[in-house]
């Protein structure tokens, strides 16, 4: 946290970086991407994606989505796929980068996989420029330098392995300009830059501006009691005012994202779970500091709390032996810059820290999503290090070599890894060769200011090629040990979707279309059907419980079509169905298409988006031991009969973990199976394998069959016993036809429906209290039934429209405005308080 100094800065004005250095520091990491994903085959390489994890789960079917509610017009912030959801909660959770623009720009010209690395790509090299940025701020006229630490933060680990999570990059690539920026809040005062930087990145994803702000508060106190009091423009009250006014005008700039953002997370079943679970640590902190060794690789996912992403090029270890020990180097500032480091690695490995960097919530799958920032904490104290390198002894240089070694050996040591410690030794003993040597020479050479001044350029020109070296050859195995998706299954599947949908003309206005057995979780919204499935953190508590009880696939962020049953695909109006031939669907539904992957099947009995039932839904409650029986009830209130006759069923043998059952269906009888505990790895239905990659193995469709059979289910699960239930297909008929006699199409939220009694509308949407519902042009009170929408009627014709209400987003707009007024205002008159002094 050292100020720049006057001197320093006046000496190389004149030999600032240049922007070819700002160039260099682009291209180089981009080049080491695109040779890395070359390498393992991506597209247009090879047939794979680069993207992963989220990247294939969420992101792509996300821009895909965006792209259709933006034409929407003003109703975009809504949407009606997967049951219904807050579009906008989303678009400030993942999408709300100006980036996201750029990429629907690709997209008229790509397919959104390609759209989406290319940005990846970009901001890659964005983050490079921006730490090379920092250090050409720091240190004018140092290239090498600089180039060599842009590398290095967008080479890192952290980088590597997370690129997927698009929306964390613009944080990533603003966290050097915002250090920067809070430096000079504190040695000029200036505080515009600050505000308006962490509004930005604030706005653009709220989470990780979360870290950052955290970030800045304990950046803003180590920099301000490091900084030298006769160095400090204005009192310290006074420079604190100006901080935490700037931080909050920065918050309230990204009001119009914030606050409709929080209101959508505040509703999830994760924000329940927030804040608890303090105490503790994860994992072995010797292998969390081997993460910084030269044979340490990426990850993308990982369930240990305890991984981390840390690597950043092992020169880092050699700096900081330097660093400590250089005499130009304040001590004041060593002991901030180090607190901090210390500060920021105990979060990886302390509970309650942990929880704190993270915003008070637990990164399930993706471990220590923060280190981005020790990262730079790291590069920041090699910058200052090699940054004054040059009035440094070489027994002093000498002294940090051994410092860094010696770190290796121990940790090497405890943490077994004796290859990494081999390794990383080695390259660090050949990076002091490099300044050994430079140091050397010009110590012989002192009469020859010139001569000395060219051998360091050169000697730091050398280091810098062995860095970027090292780093980059790093980076592409690191890229190339991390895993792939087949881009090509998608696309092909699209095409095959899209035609069959033409082909059979679908229709996706009245009914819901799923994919039985999907790739990826949001593979529905990738290919714009009008699904039930999907994986978001936005999802809310009622989805959870809504599905969760009915039998879906699910987790607190996601739920999935693997789970539903012939009466859940009837009342939330499944239609069409997407199954891959790899499987086989035992029902009465029609084969309708088939293409090269997937067969078409039509529900004959799927209801329309709303229909008429018994006032006695509002007294259902969920209640039941398993989806079959909690389905029951909810037929049981809205039509006034149960379907399911229930029964325990045992297994018939046990072996080696495996359990039999043998179930015998009459003909024209319909067959579930609930088997509760762990979900199992495998099951069998008559021979057909059933992976858990489908999920929800845990609820079995056994099918419906022209002769009595006996089905025989084999699964890997400790439980001998299982729920059977059974239904006659005409039982169902009857309940279809009793429901389906009084039904509404709704179209943009519209409808219009013959109610013969006094009733209850049930939507097949998700209940969401912000859905405005007008009947007849009145505004009448939704209701809550366990998770879908109703509305009461009485007899009559009624015409029904839908206005959502986005929870947060005028409060968030004006907050947004008044505070850009404001600084507008400041601006202004600042301005013309110059005007005035110049005048004069």
């Amino acid at each position: 946290m050292r100020p720049i100094r006057i001197q320093k800065a006046e000496k190389n004005k004149k030999q600032g970086n240049r922007e070819w250095i700002y160039l260099l520091a682009f291209l180089f990491p981009v080049l080491i991407f695109t040779l890395g994903f070359a390498l393992k085959g991506v597209y247009p390489f090879g047939e794979n994606s680069a993207l992963v994890v989220d990247g294939v789960h969420q992101y792509t079917a996300f821009y895909r989505e965006l792209s259709e509610q933006l034409g929407k017009g003003a109703g975009w912030t809504w949407s009606a796929h997967a049951m219904g959801y807050n579009f906008y909660g989303l678009f400030c959770y993942y999408l709300c980068s100006p980036f996201s623009f750029l990429i629907l720009l690709f997209m008229k010209f790509m397919y959104v996989n390609e759209a989406v690395t290319a940005v990846i790509l970009i901001k890659a090299g964005l983050c490079s420029v921006s730490m090379a940025w920092y250090s050409g701020k720091k240190y004018p006229g140092r290239g090498s330098m600089a180039v060599s630490l842009g590398c290095m933060y967008a080479l890192s680990d952290f980088l590597i392995g997370y690129y997927s999570n698009v929306m964390w990059l613009d944080c990533i690539m603003l966290l050097p300009v915002l250090a920067y920026l809070i430096e000079q809040l504190v040695h000029t005062g200036k505080w515009r830059g600050y505000c308006l930087v962490l509004g930005y990145c604030i706005l653009t994803s709220y989470y990780m501006g979360f870290m950052l702000c955290t970030f800045a508060a304990f950046y803003y106190l180590a920099e301000l009691a490091a900084a030298e009091s006769g160095r400090r423009p204005e009192k310290i009250r006074f420079s604190l005012l100006k901080f935490a006014g700037a931080s909050v005008a920065g918050a309230g700039l990204a009001g119009i994202t914030l606050i409709p953002g929080i209101a959508a997370v505040s509703r999830t079943a994760a924000a329940e779970e927030a804040g608890t679970g303090l105490s503790g640590v994860y994992g072995d902190i010797w292998k969390q500091l081997g993460a910084l060794f030269e044979d340490s690789l990426s990850f993308v996912k990982s369930g240990d709390q305890g991984d981390v992403n840390l690597y950043c090029g092992c020169a880092v270890l050699l700096f900081a032996g330097i660093y400590f020990l250089n005499k130009e180097i304040r001590t004041a500032e060593k002991i901030v810059t180090g607190t901090l480091i210390v500060l920021y690695f105990a979060g990886i490995h302390i509970t309650a820290l942990n929880l704190l960097f993270h915003g008070l919530h637990k990164p399930v799958g993706i471990p220590n999503r923060f280190v981005f920032i020790l990262i730079f904490l790291l590069l920041k104290m090699s910058c200052d290090a090699w940054g004054n390198v040059e009035n440094e002894s070489t027994g002093r240089i000498f002294a940090g070599l051994i410092a860094a070694e010696g770190f290796c050996i121990v940790v090497g040591i405890k943490s077994g890894n004796i290859w990494g410690l081999l390794l990383t030794a080695g390259v660090l003993a050949v990076f002091f060769l490099v300044m050994w040597t430079e140091r050397c020479i010009c110590g012989k050479l002192s009469g020859h200011a010139f001569c000395c001044v060219e051998i360091r350029k050169l000697g730091c020109l050398v280091l810098a090629v062995l860095i970027l070296a090292e780093t980059g050859i790093h980076g592409i195995v690191s890229i190339t040990d991390n895993g792939t998706a087949n881009r090509d299954i998608y696309v092909e599947s699209e095409q095959e979707v899209c035609g069959l949908l033409e082909s059979a003309g679908v229709d996706q206005v009245d009914y819901r279309a799923a994919i039985v057995n999907p790739l990826v979780r949001n593979e529905e919204m990738l290919y714009q059907l009008n699904g039930i499935s999907m994986y978001s953190s936005t999802n809310t508590e009622e989805m959870w419980d809504f599905v969760k009880n009915m039998g879906f696939e699910n987790l607190e962020n996601r739920f999935q079509y693997a789970g539903s049953t012939e009466v859940t695909d009837m009342l939330l109006g499944i239609r069409y169905l997407f199954c891959r031939n790899t499987r086989k669907l035992h029902t009465v539904y029609k084969k309708i298409g088939e293409s090269q992957s997937f067969d078409l099947y039509e529900n004959p009995r799927a209801l329309k988006a709303g229909y008429m039932v018994s006032d006695s839904v509002l007294d259902y409650v969920m209640e039941g031991t398993d989806p079959l029986e909690v389905q029951n009830r909810l037929l049981s209130g809205i039509a006034g009969k149960r379907l399911y006759k229930m029964q325990t069923v045992s297994s018939e043998a046990v072996w080696a973990g495996t359990v039999d059952f043998d179930i015998s269906l009459k003909k024209g009888e319909h067959g579930y199976l609930y088997i509760p505990g762990t979900e199992p790895e495998i099951v069998t239905i008559n021979g057909q394998e059933q992976k858990s990659d489908y999920w929800n193995n845990n609820f079995l469709d056994l099918g419906t069959y022209d002769t009595d059979t006996v089905v025989h289910v084999t699964a890997e699960t400790g439980m001998q016993e299982a729920v059977l239930g059974t239904y006659r297909e005409s039982d169902l008929d009857e309940i279809y036809e009793m429901l389906s006699s009084r039904q509404m199409d709704l179209k943009n939220g519209k409808g219009t429906i013959a109610a013969a009694k006094d009733g209850m509308l049930l939507l097949s949407i998700f209940y969401d209290p912000d859905m405005q519902i007008y009947v007849d042009g009145k505004k009448v009170d939704g209701k809550s039934i366990q998770g879908l929408t109703g509305v009461k009627f009485s007899a009559g014709t009624h015409t029904v429209t839908m206005k959502y209400r986005t929870p947060g987003l005028q409060a968030g707009a004006v907050l947004s405005i008044l505070i850009a007024g404001i600084l507008g205002i400041l601006w202004y008159i600042s301005r013309r308080k110059m005007g005035i002094s110049g005048r004069l």
